[in-house]
Parts: C-alpha cells; sequence; structure tokens
C-alpha cells in the first residue's frame, strides 16, 4: 500500500467515525454510513441490510447512489441466499460481476442499476452479526486485500453504531413507559413489547412469585397464544430452569428446547412454536421476586449484548414493581389519614 493510499484510509476512517458519533437517530446512522462510505472511497453506491433472526430475512434498510425502484426489493430471504448465507457467518465476500453472479439475489435489479461489481460485508456488533453492508461499482473493479480489511473495519464501526442507536432509543422508550401509567400490568407489557422488538425474539412473558414462593404467577405477557398461556400453573418445584434461575440470581439461555432442557411444560412449548429461550431474574433489594423469560421461535445463542439488555429491562421491571408497591403503600396512608381527619371533624361537629 503507497503513502496516498494510506493517507486516504485514514481520512476515510476518521471521517466515517466522526460522522457516525454525530448521529443518535438509528435512521441516521444507517444514512450517514452508507453516504459517507461512498463518496470517501469513491464507489458508485451501497446498501444496508439488517437481520430479521426470527423471520430469518434481511431486511433493506437503508440505501445510497440508487434509484427509488431499488427500495421496493422486499427482504431476502436468508435460505434462498447463498451469498447472505456465508457473509453472515462472519466472512466478507467479493463478487466481481453481479450482473451474472449465479449466486445475485437481485443480478436483475442491478443490471437495472448499471451496479458491475460488489463486496458484501458482515456488520459484527458484540460478537453477533447483525446485518450485511454491500458496496457496489459501476464498472468492473478488484478489492484489493487491504481494501477489503478497511472496509471490514468501516462495517464493524457502523454496527457498534447501530447497536448504540437502537439500545438508546429501546431505553428511552421503556423509560417513559414507565413514568408514564401507574397501571401496572400496563407497564409491564410495554417493558416486554420493547424486549421483543429490540432483543428481536418471538414473544416474551413476566412472572412473579408468589407469597410462599412456590408458584410463578403470570402478570405480563406478549406474542403468546392463550392456549400457551392457559397450559397451566407454573411451579418452581417442577421447572428446573426457572428454579436454577431463582436460586443463583443469574440469567440462563436454552439455544435449543427439548424433552430435557428444564421446562416443565416443553410439549406446549414445541406446540408453540418456541424454540430457543431466555430466562432473566427480577430483583428486589437483592431477592429474586419473579422472572421474565423471551422466547424465540428460531434456535439461536443470545450474545451478551442481549443477556446485558434483557438484565436491564428485568431491573426495570423490578423498578416498575417497586413503584407500584410504594404508590399502593402511599394510597393506603392517605386514605388512613383522611379518614382519621373525618373522623375528627365528625367529633368536633358532634361535640
Amino acid at each position: 500500500m503507497d503513502d496516498q493510499t494510506l493517507a486516504r484510509d485514514v481520512r476515510a476512517i476518521y471521517a466515517i467515525s466522526a460522522a457516525l458519533n454525530a448521529e443518535a437517530n438509528e435512521q441516521a446512522v444507517l444514512d450517514t454510513l452508507l453516504e459517507r462510505t461512498v463518496t470517501e472511497l469513491g464507489y458508485t453506491a451501497a446498501t444496508l441490510r439488517l437481520l430479521d433472526e426470527e423471520q430469518q430475512t434481511l431486511e433493506l434498510r437503508a440505501v445510497y447512489g440508487l434509484s427509488q425502484a431499488y427500495l421496493r426489493n422486499g427482504p431476502v430471504a436468508i435460505g434462498q441466499s447463498t451469498i447472505d448465507k456465508v457473509v453472515l457467518a462472519g466472512q466478507s465476500v467479493v463478487v466481481e460481476d453481479v450482473q451474472h453472479d449465479s449466486s445475485s439475489h437481485y443480478a436483475a435489479a442491478a443490471a437495472h442499476e448499471g451496479l458491475a461489481s460488489a463486496m458484501i460485508i458482515p456488520l459484527l456488533a458484540y460478537d453477533r452479526t447483525i446485518g450485511v453492508l454491500r458496496v457496489y461499482t459501476g464498472s468492473h473493479y478488484v478489492f484489493t486485500i487491504q481494501e477489503q480489511a478497511l472496509l471490514g473495519a468501516i462495517a464493524n464501526l457502523g454496527a457498534q453504531a447501530i447497536r448504540r442507536a437502537q439500545r438508546a432509543a429501546a431505553y428511552q422508550a421503556m423509560a417513559h413507559a414507565i413514568t408514564a401509567s401507574l397501571d401496572l400490568t400496563v407497564v409491564l407489557t410495554e417493558l416486554l413489547r420493547h424486549s421483543v422488538r429490540e432483543v428481536r425474539v418471538k414473544a416474551g412473558a413476566i412472572r412473579l412469585l408468589g407469597p410462599r414462593q412456590i408458584t410463578l404467577h403470570l402478570v405480563a405477557a406478549t406474542g403468546l397464544s392463550a392456549a400457551y398461556l392457559a397450559k397451566g400453573a407454573v411451579d418452581v418445584a417442577h421447572s428446573p430452569i426457572d428454579r436454577h434461575v431463582i436460586a443463583h440470581g443469574q440469567p440462563l439461555a436454552i439455544t435449543e428446547i427439548t424433552q430435557a432442557t428444564g421446562l416443565q411444560y416443553p410439549e406446549e412449548a414445541q406446540r408453540e412454536g418456541i424454540r430457543a429461550i431466555l430466562v432473566v431474574p427480577l430483583r428486589v433489594r437483592d431477592q429474586v421476586i419473579g422472572v421474565l423469560r423471551l422466547y424465540s421461535r428460531q434456535t439461536r445463542r443470545f450474545g451478551e449484548d442481549e443477556l446485558t439488555f434483557a438484565a436491564t429491562v428485568a431491573d426495570l421491571g423490578a423498578l416498575a414493581l417497586e413503584n407500584a408497591r410504594l404508590h399502593a403503600a402511599l394510597k393506603a396512608r392517605f386514605d388512613a389519614v383522611k379518614e382519621d381527619s373525618n373522623a375528627w371533624y365528625r367529633y368536633l361537629a358532634l361535640s
């Protein structure tokens, strides 16, 4: 690599990093990543698709340098795209001729846009692939090894910025949910709804221990059928997963549910289409009072950032529970004082 190319690459990394750090909104991050990558490095166009693990698709979220017609391209089914399966496994792919490559999912669209060569790079954030970045040239082009490394670094910077923006938006929405209502069921359901969307799973539920610490009672759920919710009580003694989480106060992830994974109702879970589950403890003053469950319809490994996020949601849920308890206690105290005051005034009146 000559000094001029090295200087260009350093300037590009700096400019793209600075631009990404200046954005907080997710869509703004996506758009900025593509625009700066194309303009700083002299490509023709770029696209970005984010992974939907539950649907096993790649959703088109941003484009740069392409016509409005390209935006009408729908999601890419991972099972039907050989290239994307390779990229999602963490390996970049170079396509010398996108118009005639048999593995290219949108060869006709590429031809219509006048695209020639492409490089497809995984977006890696916190040891997980969250999507794919494609850069295109308008004429046949050879991506050097140094250039491939540079694009990999840029993609990783973008992936980190995307996750930060997504997390910030989720936390803001959940903080608002906690303060927007005193109805505990509404608050907990909102927390679950945001969690399901952020972790990209099928469903979620929150269960609290009863007074005798024997049964986990359902207090909120989203994405689960009425039949599954009515399957029966969850007894701690018959639910090894929940028992472990309650006893140790630590999250537990099951990547694939079988008869032997410790669920009380494994057959019902399979009928519901549940393949993996993450269970996180809810604590109040260092005491576990219940569990938060996130359910996936895909066999999957939950990443460290997802475990951290779910634990934060559980803490917010516990905070909402504590707020509801304090509100109820304060209201009871106020009602008692009000009753005492009314009794005193009645006494004075009679006197």
